[in-house]
């Protein structure tokens, strides 16, 4: 029997893994990309994506501050005993975010309860039985932002190819720059409505397309989303996709069920397989780590040197309001941290006439969600969460004063709209590179809604932060 012990002592060490190491393939992927980019703000953009990668392995930092829903693939040989598995799986997970300072972002009930549980867990489990006597466990990290592009539909059973593709491609150009950019698109087709939508979550984790045919309708896909003209970060650019995956399988005679799940450039996943005797096999820790090292050291360059960027402090109104769309600027000075539930309760004190936390005047808000850190830094990871959640309270907070937001993607026409007209603006930063913009977090000071967690208001002292004006 394998025991409770060895399947946390495994699961633990797969979330680290997944958390702050980018598998060899994708990395390299993220890589050829870089190489053959001809859009300067998407090749830089690129260029940072793989120095966060760098440096989150190298600091063993969260690659991403959305340290996501953990999703576990199980395979059980039908002669393999295990020992409490779902306990053991949850209880690792719970361990694993909480000793590493990873964020906790599960909600107790999607609609009746949405308080944090606190340990990021229960764990979304899938189990199969195979043959054999062991056991195999694959975890994928799904942040929020690419999970909330993700879509599924029920097409004609008739349907061919190309109109599949059609689909595919509205999903991605639909997702924008929302999802992080550029993307891994697992694809899966048949089943029912939820059957296909793990089989396309599947997809994202299997080395290569299953056989010639599933290899050549992906990549047809594939160009037709590069043809998008997405990029990286939304900037443009020929890599909107870095890979597309298929997993097709039996359906009714009547249905068509195709499932879109679209992941960012960090694919974040990590997998292990034990024994009946409980020693894991194939390459150890040791070794993984070693060719990760030097996978890593195929991309040798200098430190970031950002290109026309402007220097520019939060203070200086004047200055901020002169910025034309598309400015590149280096931020710096004081800014404020707000998501979700954060903008709820400030627009319900708004409306109810009541004193609020701080004053709005010409401040500018940072839609972010921190990792926790130790008591000896500033933040852990942190990046932009996506903006158009946002949308719905913009209009007011620009109406009471907020000079700037920043955060991911686009927005609505309606908040273009308000902030143009009241003289707002909107700044963009690179999702996804969380690492490497934790160091230009420099102080922090704890605002209002403690209880909140990592959606609290913050308000952060900051150095250099690269950010792009939208409107």
């Amino acid at each position: 029997m394998i025991s409770s012990q060895i399947i946390k002592n495994a699961v633990y060490n797969l979330c680290v893994e997944a958390n702050t190491v980018l598998s060899e393939d994708v990395f390299g992927k993220i890589l050829n990309a870089y190489n053959s980019e001809q859009n300067l703000d998407a090749k830089q953009a690129l260029q940072l994506i793989l120095q966060n990668a760098q440096m989150a392995y190298a600091k063993k930092m969260p690659l991403c501050q959305d340290t996501g829903q953990v999703l576990v693939f199980v395979k059980i040989g039908e002669q393999c005993q295990v020992e409490n598995l779902e306990s053991s799986i949850n209880k690792a997970v719970s361990k694993a975010y909480e000793e590493n300072f990873y964020r906790k972002s599960v909600v107790k009930n999607a609609l009746f309860n949405r308080t944090n549980t606190k340990t990021n867990t229960p764990c979304v489990i899938y189990t199969e039985l195979t043959e054999g006597s062991e056991l195999e466990l694959e975890l994928l990290i799904k942040g929020a932002g690419s999970e909330n592009v993700s879509a599924i539909s029920m097409l004609s059973p008739t349907s061919t190819e190309a109109e599949i593709t059609d689909f595919v491609v509205s999903v991605v150009q639909q997702a924008g720059a929302k999802g992080c950019p550029p993307y891994f698109v697992g694809v899966g087709i048949g089943g029912t409505m939820e059957y296909a939508g793990i089989l396309s979550k599947k997809a994202l984790l299997l080395d290569e397309n299953i056989d010639e045919q599933h290899k050549i309708f992906a990549e047809k896909i594939k160009n037709a989303i590069n043809g998008l003209n997405i990029g990286a970060a939304g900037l443009g650019g020929t890599s909107t996709a870095l890979d597309v995956k298929i997993l097709t399988d039996f359906t009714h005679i009547a249905c068509m069920p195709v499932a879109v799940t679209i992941n960012c450039h960090s694919l974040r996943h990590a997998k292990c397989v034990i024994g009946a005797d409980g020693e894991e096999k194939g390459k150890s820790k040791k070794e993984k780590a070693s060719e990760m090292h030097k996978t890593i050291q195929l991309f040798d360059f200098s430190t970031f040197q950002p290109i026309n960027y402007t220097q520019i402090n939060s203070s200086d109104i004047e200055q901020l309001k002169s910025l034309k769309k598309g400015q590149k600027v280096l931020l710096s000075d004081e800014i404020y941290t707000a998501r979700d539930m954060a903008h709820k309760r400030l627009i319900e004190l708004i409306e109810k006439g009541e004193k609020l936390p701080f004053d709005l005047k010409d401040k500018i808000i940072f839609y972010a969600g921190p990792c926790p850190c130790a008591e000896d830094c500033v933040v852990g990871s942190i990046g932009p969460t996506t903006s158009s959640r946002m949308d719905k309270f913009a209009p007011i907070l620009y109406e009471n004063g907020i000079l700037a937001t920043i955060g991911k993607g686009e927005r609505s026409k309606e908040v273009e709209k308000t902030a143009k007209q009241l003289g707002g603006l909107y700044f963009t930063v690179i999702g996804g590179i969380s690492c490497y913009l934790s160091e230009k977090f420099i102080g922090k000071e704890l605002v209002a809604f403690e209880d909140l967690g990592t959606e609290a208001v913050y308000r952060f002292e900051v150095k250099d932060l690269p950010l792009r004006l939208e409107f």
